[in-house]
């Protein structure tokens, strides 16, 4: 019975240590989250300065000028006349925003 207690313990260390490489890991991404979050929601409140003005907005490496709508934590509401005349109104994601211009 003392012999089993003694392989046993080997096999305890090995799943403690193999768990806090884990932890470390995923602690690590929760931050990275946290900061990506929290970004978005001072680019939601810096956007929402703005909303109702017309601006350069870059999105995908194309940028328009479209006037801002509306705004909520991750997405922005745009609207822009295209060439034909015709009224076009889109739904970007704050996260693909790349740049902004008045």
């Amino acid at each position: 019975m003392g012999g089993m207690w003694i392989l046993f313990i080997p096999f305890m260390i090995i799943i403690y240590a193999s768990s806090e490489k884990k932890i470390k890991r995923l602690n690590k991404r929760i931050r990275r989250l946290d900061k990506q979050v929290k970004g978005n929601q001072d680019m939601s409140r810096i956007l929402e300065e703005l909303k109702g003005k017309t601006a350069t907005v870059t999105v995908s490496g194309v940028g328009f000028e479209y006037e801002i709508l509306d705004i909520d934590e991750d997405w922005v509401k745009l609207t822009r006349v295209n060439n034909k005349q015709q009224r076009e109104t889109k739904l970007v994601r704050i996260e693909d925003i790349q740049g902004i211009q008045l």
